[in-house]
C-alpha cells in the first residue's frame, strides 16, 4: 500500500539520532505502524558516525511521513532536542501537539489511538504519557515496575508544583509522552541545565496538569545506566554554560527564578508564591536524594523497629490491663464466697456454743 504525505498532521514526533543504527529501524518501525496515520516523523541526526545516515535515509525514503535531517558535527543533546522541536513548531504550525521520540526506544501501536483522546477531551492537561515499561538490549521485558504520577484534576499550579516536588518521579517518562506544542514552547522546550527533562516537566505543572495513561504503551531500552557525570558529556557539545558545576536541582531554582520574574513570564506567578516554589524545589530534591541513601534506609528501618516495640508494648500494656481487671474481678468474686463462707462458720460455732436460739442457721 502506497503512503501519501500528510497535509495537516495533527502530531509530530521529533526523533533525535545519535550513533544508534543498529535499534533505528525497530523504533522508526513502531512509530511508523501507529493505528492512527495522522502524523509525521521529523528525523534529526546530531552528527552520528555509524550507520545511521543510510538507515534514515533509507527509512525516509520509503515513507512520506518521514524526513531526515542531518548535522555533520554534534551538537549535543539540548541543541538537538531544542531544534527538532522548534523546527517541528515552524515547518507543521497547525499540528496541537508534539512528542519526542528515541532512536533506541520501542512504541505500541496505539500508542496515538489512547494518547491523543486525552488531550482532545481535557484542555486543561498540557502533556499525556503512558505507562512504560523496560526492555533490555535485546528487546526482553525488565522487572522494573512502572512509575506513576498523575495531578489530573489539581487547578492550583502551586500545588501541582508541590507534588511534582515530592512524588514527581520518573521524568524520563514523561517527557516522552504527547505534549501540547504551545505549552512546550512556552515553558522554553529544553533549558541549558542538568535534567533538562525534569525541570521542563516541572514548568509544563505550571500550565496545566500531567495526566497518565495506565496502560504500558512504550518500551523504554535500558542500554545504560543514566548519570550526571554522563550527562555533563553529553548535554552539550562545546563547553557549559555558566554555573553548570553546581547540582541541577539549584540549577532549576535559578532557572526559574530568572525565567519567571521577567515582565512576561512563561506563567505568572506572585513574588512569594514563586519565591516558596525556588525553595521548595531543592529542598525536596535533597529529601529525596537522602532518602535513597544507605543511612536513610538504616534510619528507615530503626523507625520500623521502634513502630514494632511500640506496638508490642501496646499490645503488652492492653493485655496487662485485662487480665489486671479480669484478675481482680476473680479475686473480688473469690473474697466475696470466703467472706460468706466465714459468715457461715461463725453462724454455726455460736450455734453451738449456745449463743444463738434453736434454730438452726440459714445457710446463705
Amino acid at each position: 500500500m502506497s503512503l501519501a504525505p500528510v497535509a495537516a498532521p495533527r502530531v509530530v514526533f521529533g526523533m533525535t539520532l545519535h550513533n544508534n543504527a543498529r535499534h533505528l529501524p525497530e523504533a522508526a518501525a513502531s512509530i511508523l505502524d501507529q493505528h492512527r496515520r495522522d502524523f509525521v516523523l521529523l528525523m534529526l541526526d546530531d552528527g552520528s558516525t555509524d550507520d545511521t545516515p543510510q538507515v534514515a535515509r533509507a527509512i525516509a525514503d520509503a515513507d512520506p511521513r518521514v524526513r531526515y535531517i542531518r548535522r555533520e558535527t554534534r551538537q549535543g543533546m539540548i541543541a538537538t532536542w531544542h531544534e527538532v522541536a522548534a523546527t517541528a513548531a515552524r515547518e507543521y504550525p497547525s499540528a496541537p501537539y508534539f512528542a519526542w521520540a528515541s532512536d533506541h526506544d520501542r512504541w505500541a501501536p496505539r500508542w496515538l489511538d489512547m494518547l491523543i483522546p486525552v488531550l482532545d477531551t481535557d484542555p486543561a492537561a498540557v502533556l499525556v504519557y503512558p505507562a512504560t515499561l523496560r526492555i533490555d538490549d535485546a528487546g526482553e521485558l525488565g522487572d522494573k515496575e512502572p512509575r506513576v504520577f498523575d495531578t489530573a484534576g489539581v487547578s492550583d499550579p502551586a500545588e501541582r508544583w508541590r507534588r511534582f516536588c515530592w512524588s514527581g518521579t520518573g521524568s524520563g517518562d514523561m517527557v516522552y509522552g504527547l505534549i501540547r506544542t504551545a505549552a512546550l514552547l512556552k515553558a522554553g522546550i529544553f533549558r541549558p541545565v542538568l535534567n533538562p527533562d525534569r525541570l521542563l516537566v516541572a514548568e509544563l505543572c505550571l500550565q496545566g496538569t500531567i495526566r497518565q495513561v495506565e496502560t504500558p504503551l512504550w518500551f523504554r531500552r535500558q542500554a545504560g545506566i543514566a548519570s550526571i557525570a554522563r550527562q555533563r558529556h553529553t548535554l552539550f557539545a562545546d563547553a557549559p554554560p555558566a554555573g553548570f558545576w553546581m547540582p541541577p536541582a539549584f540549577q532549576h531554582a535559578r532557572s526559574v527564578w530568572r525565567e519567571y520574574r521577567t515582565p512576561a513570564p512563561p506563567v505568572r506567578l506572585g513574588t512569594l508564591t514563586l519565591a516558596s516554589m525556588v525553595l521548595l524545589y531543592p529542598l525536596s530534591s535533597a529529601w529525596r536524594a537522602w532518602r535513597k541513601t544507605a543511612v536513610s534506609k538504616s534510619a528507615g528501618r530503626g523507625v520500623d523497629n521502634l513502630h514494632w516495640v511500640k506496638k508490642v508494648a501496646r499490645k503488652g500494656v492492653h493485655h496487662a490491663v485485662y487480665y489486671t481487671l479480669v484478675g481482680a474481678r476473680a479475686l473480688r468474686g473469690r473474697l466475696r464466697r470466703l467472706g460468706r463462707r466465714a459468715v457461715y462458720q461463725a453462724a454455726i460455732l455460736t450455734h453451738r456454743a449456745g449463743l444463738r436460739g434453736s434454730r438452726g442457721p440459714r445457710i446463705p
